[in-house]
């Protein structure tokens, strides 16, 4: 099917009549609204961190396997703590997680996933790191796709039950059905004057930009396809 801006998400692959509409309480009703769905942030998804080499207070991602979990409850305070631990070839990870009774029944062993975060030092057992509430994501069963890793990944707000890997492959999918125009309302000469990318590169650039960029430029949104749609 090829995608033009007007269609509606119902018809997107991935989407269906209840993920449209959660996008839809979002005012995302058409792939137009959805390709102003910027992500929020990248990761450096293409050199990951071995656990071994992880020092304290850096921030980094890294790519493991579930080794386990299990909730710890408190009974003077409120909520619980989920502990996880992951491991990669060179070592393990534990990870802690604050109010963390949601992930009770989240994670099984032998589970690929991607963590993002800050390294500290476990205060309560010296010369250990660990991280603290860290982002991450599942990876399926079978061999991570290039909108996974391999790459600088866009990283979006959840919409509901629909979780940032579901919304990049949507997204990436239906960029790659796109077969309509994509009217640019600056001038050629605007576009000349500021070194600006055309409206439809910029839009593919910050949806999946290409893995010679800076992931720090893009996380401070200081790229030419960024400063585009900000102008726009």
């Amino acid at each position: 099917m090829s995608v033009q801006s007007t269609t509606e998400l119902i018809y997107l692959k991935g989407v269906g009549p209840q993920r449209a509409e959660s996008l839809a309480k979002r005012g995302l009703r058409t792939f137009e609204d959805l390709l102003g769905y910027l992500p929020f942030r990248y990761e450096d998804r293409i050199r990951f961190a071995k656990i071994r080499d992880i020092v304290p207070g850096q921030v980094c991602t890294v790519q493991a396997e579930v080794s386990g979990g299990s909730l710890v409850r408190y009974t003077r305070v409120r909520g619980a703590m989920y502990h996880l631990l992951v491991r990669d070839s060179t070592g393990s990870l534990p990870c802690k997680f604050f109010h963390g009774s949601y992930l009770e029944q989240k994670f099984k062993a032998g589970q690929r996933i991607v963590l993002y975060g800050k390294a500290e030092l476990d205060p309560n057992r010296p010369g250990r790191i660990e991280m603290i509430n860290p982002e991450y994501e599942l990876l399926g069963a079978g061999e991570a796709d290039s909108t996974e890793v391999g790459r600088i990944v866009p990283i979006y707000e959840a919409v509901g039950g629909i979780s940032s890997r579901v919304m990049r492959r949507v997204i990436y999918q239906a960029l790659e059905q796109f077969g309509g125009r994509m009217p640019d309302p600056l001038p050629a000469e605007l576009l000349a004057r500021y070194d600006f990318p055309s409206r439809r590169d910029a839009i593919h650039f910050v949806h999946f930009p290409p893995r010679t960029e800076s992931v720090e430029a893009l996380n401070s949104f200081r790229s030419q396809a960024h400063r585009r749609l900000i102008f726009e």
